[in-house]
């Protein structure tokens, strides 16, 4: 069983914020740990915005078991509902649907992916 990681959580080990020193301690105590590749992309972008040393956002995304997403996980996100759902948040929820039984479910601090999921029966932490 593993735990889908989207990009809100990954931020709170690298940033400090609120729940970050919860997030932390979440994490240490639950992998394995898995996420699209995309989490990649928007954990650098966000870093290059927010001046963080990109050394330490690659060294946390090596504790993360990348997945790669296909061509039917972008199909699949483009028709998933709630229709509010953002583009980037539907490809992170349809990369977790394709973990299936092996998923345990996500750790999300987003609230309208958090909801989208919890639609989906996926359980949903948000660690505080």
């Amino acid at each position: 069983m593993v735990w889908y990681l989207d990009t809100s959580a990954f931020l709170k080990l690298i940033v400090d914020e609120v729940s970050s020193s919860a997030m932390r301690d979440w994490y240490s105590a639950n992998t394995p740990v898995w996420s699209s590749q995309l989490l990649c992309t928007e954990a650098m972008r966000t870093a290059q915005r927010l001046r963080i040393d990109l050394r330490s956002v690659e060294e946390a995304l090596d504790t993360v078991t990348l997945v790669l997403p296909s061509v039917a996980t972008y199909a699949s996100a483009g028709r998933m509902e709630p229709r509010g759902l953002r583009s980037l948040d539907a490809l992170h929820l349809a990369a977790a649907l394709e973990l299936e039984s092996d998923l345990e479910g996500m750790v999300v601090y987003d609230q309208r992916l958090a909801d989208a999921a919890r639609d989906t029966s996926i359980e949903v932490v948000a660690p505080n």
